[in-house]
């Protein structure tokens, strides 16, 4: 009897050992990992007080058809090409507080014409109420609040598609959950956000704009709502590579347009968009990474359907 006690107690104590010796294996894979961050999941804010992250982006949209009201893919002539940069800085005033700033230019070209202007400029504080583990069940937790300045030419233009604006102050807030796990010790960083985006005012309109109004047009625009839910995971291959995926559903409801002088206004419409977005990160150093990869519309209703290659580079300093 005393034997089979004994016996017991060790067979515990071994298993109690592995598992901790487990769990010291995967804590030390999470911290040795080096990621980028996926294309498309938002900055959940830098890590620590004193922390300046810069993000360059270059994107290239390409138009390759639209989904009509019914969900239904129909394939256009080459469209529109539109090139755009912008920046992302982002300043850690504290362990949890940081802003952001996201500069952008934008480059057009259509039928032989190009055009190069600023577009709209997101300023966002983000605030980690909750730091989070290294383990699947104490994520990070952190909220946005922002405000998108209209910056961008909107209106007087020659083309629709030369407009990088949208005239409005636009309100956002943002919710989004981070995890660092392992799965046969390879590591994974995993992202789900949610995010509500409104407009704060009426747009007054004159002429072509990048509402679609015409030469002579006059009138007002409330622009649209939206509303966004993804996930995203970066697993790691080794320290330095790892290959990102997001998975991303867009709501929006079209812009309220009301031309002067004339009753009542043109109809809204209500679109939705599914995006996947693979990536593949090369991480030179701790503090610099690097990602390239693209996004794809899957599937939609009323709206373009869209290529769109891009990368990046994420770099901190402290």
């Amino acid at each position: 009897m005393l034997f089979l006690r004994a016996a017991c107690v060790a067979t515990v104590l071994a298993s109690a050992g592995s598992a901790a010796a487990q769990q010291s294996d995967s804590e030390a894979a999470i911290r040795s990992q080096w990621f980028t961050g996926t294309l498309l999941s938002p900055s959940p804010g830098v890590p620590h007080e004193g922390v300046l992250g810069i993000e360059p982006y270059l994107i290239d949209k390409r138009g390759m058809g639209v989904f009509d009201a019914n969900g239904i893919f129909h394939s256009t002539p080459a469209a529109n090409e539109q090139a755009r940069s912008y920046t992302s800085f982002n300043y850690g005033f504290t362990d949890a507080f940081s802003l952001q700033l996201i500069p952008a230019v934008a480059h057009v070209s259509h039928d032989g014409d190009t055009q190069t202007g600023l577009a709209d400029l997101p300023v966002k504080l983000h605030y980690r109420p909750i730091a989070g583990a290294l383990d699947f069940w104490h994520p990070s937790l952190t909220t946005t609040f922002g405000i998108t300045l209209p910056l961008g030419k909107f209106e007087h233009l020659r083309n629709s598609a030369d407009g990088f604006g949208t005239g409005a102050y636009t309100a956002m807030e943002e919710v989004e959950l981070q995890q660092r796990f392992t799965t046969w010790l390879h590591p994974h960083r995993l992202r789900m956000w949610a995010r509500v985006s409104q407009p704060l005012n009426t747009v007054d309109l004159h002429g072509v704009t990048s509402y679609g109004t015409a030469q002579g047009f006059l009138g007002t625009v409330v622009p649209g709502s939206s509303s966004e839910l993804g996930i995203g995971d970066e697993v790691g291959i080794d320290q330095q590579w790892a290959l990102a995926l997001d998975l991303l559903q867009d709501f929006a409801k079209g812009p309220h347009l009301r031309a002067a002088g004339v009753t009542g206004a043109m109809p809204d419409i209500e679109g939705s968009v599914f995006w996947v977005a693979p990536g593949i990160e090369y991480n030179p150093t701790e503090h610099v990474g690097i990602i390239a990869g693209v996004e794809i519309s899957m599937a939609g209703r009323n709206t373009p359907s869209q290529v769109i290659p891009q990368v990046a580079v994420n770099m901190f300093f402290e």
